[in-house]
């Protein structure tokens, strides 16, 4: 019995079961496809059989491969268990963070306080993912998400951070231009510059008390709220954005705030910035060190003179 298998063996040989192709297991695993099969057929030699079954446009397991993946899961299950085990009893965490954030918030907000989190914790290494999308953190083994919006009902842990806080606003030379709006009606004669996402145009919540919806129409949408920004910096119109995302054009003048005697939201609900998490007994000291240190430096940042979010 050859006993010269690998870890990474059993890694790649569960992600081709996991995503049917071995192009896509060579993207997420920075390889090419052809070592990934070359790979695969050398774990098979090891293991003295046919483990999958190559059709030109699909891979499928044989009998024996789905024995020997089913067993596969467990010892990687167990590994993982193990070096969990041994990282919570270091003195100083160690190990990979695999994080996921959104794209503007990461750039924003996470990636300035990358350095000093991998100084603090020398160890410590982060593979950081920045997207918009829906991730399942379980089938990517992410360690650790970034998420803003409307709590859900999920058998996810939460650490919130801070609640999410808008403002509406535009730049001097458009208020110079067109002057401000005084209450929402007014919006009408104005440019809105608005969010148009997979649901289509985001809506605006206007209200003292009570947030009420209010259609508003411009010459720019964009899915993406930095272009937005840009726009609004530029002249364009009025946008309404957190102020985690418009901070620090708020700050330095190029956006100035308008109708700040209203509460302005796109949503009815109060939306959260937070952590999430797979639900353990024993978080990891590596993804609860990171957890930590966010909101150490986030509860900073809302106790600034420009608050970017409420606590």
């Amino acid at each position: 019995m050859n006993y010269d298998v690998s870890l990474l063996d059993i890694k790649l040989f569960l992600m081709t079961i996991q995503y049917g192709n071995f192009s896509e297991v060579a993207r997420r695993q920075d390889m090419t496809p052809s070592s990934v099969s070359r790979k695969i057929s050398q774990l098979e030699e090891k293991v003295g059989t046919k483990l999958l079954h190559r059709h030109t446009r699909s891979i499928s397991l044989t009998d024996e491969g789905a024995a020997f993946g089913k067993h596969c899961t467990e010892i990687i299950a167990q590994y993982e268990l193990v070096v969990e085990r041994i990282e919570q009893r270091a003195d100083t965490p160690r190990g990979t963070v695999k994080l996921s954030v959104p794209v503007a918030f990461g750039r924003l907000h996470i990636a300035p306080y990358l350095s000093e989190i991998l100084e603090r914790y020398p160890l410590l290494k982060i593979e950081i993912q920045q997207t918009d999308t829906f991730v399942d953190p379980a089938a990517e083994a992410i360690d650790l998400m970034i998420r803003i919006g409307v709590p859900q009902d999920s058998s996810l842990r939460m650490k919130t951070f801070g609640k999410q806080r808008y403002v509406m606003a535009a730049s001097p030379s458009y208020l110079k231009s067109y002057g401000a709006p005084l209450e929402p009606d007014d919006l009408k004669q104005h440019n809105c510059l608005v969010f148009k996402g997979t649901n289509g145009l985001q809506r605006w919540f206007i209200g003292h008390d009570k947030l009420e919806p209010y259609e508003v129409s411009g010459s720019l949408y964009s899915n993406n709220a930095e272009t937005l920004v840009a726009g609004a910096v530029g002249g364009s119109g009025i946008v309404v954005f957190p102020t985690w995302l418009i901070g620090e054009e708020l700050k330095n003048g190029k956006l100035i705030p308008v109708m700040e005697d209203y509460l302005v939201s796109t949503s009815l609900e109060q939306q959260l910035i937070s952590a999430l998490y797979l639900d353990t007994d024993n978080l990891a000291a590596k993804v609860r060190v990171v957890i930590d240190f966010l909101a150490e430096k986030f509860t900073h940042a809302s106790d600034s003179t420009l608050c970017y979010w409420d606590v």
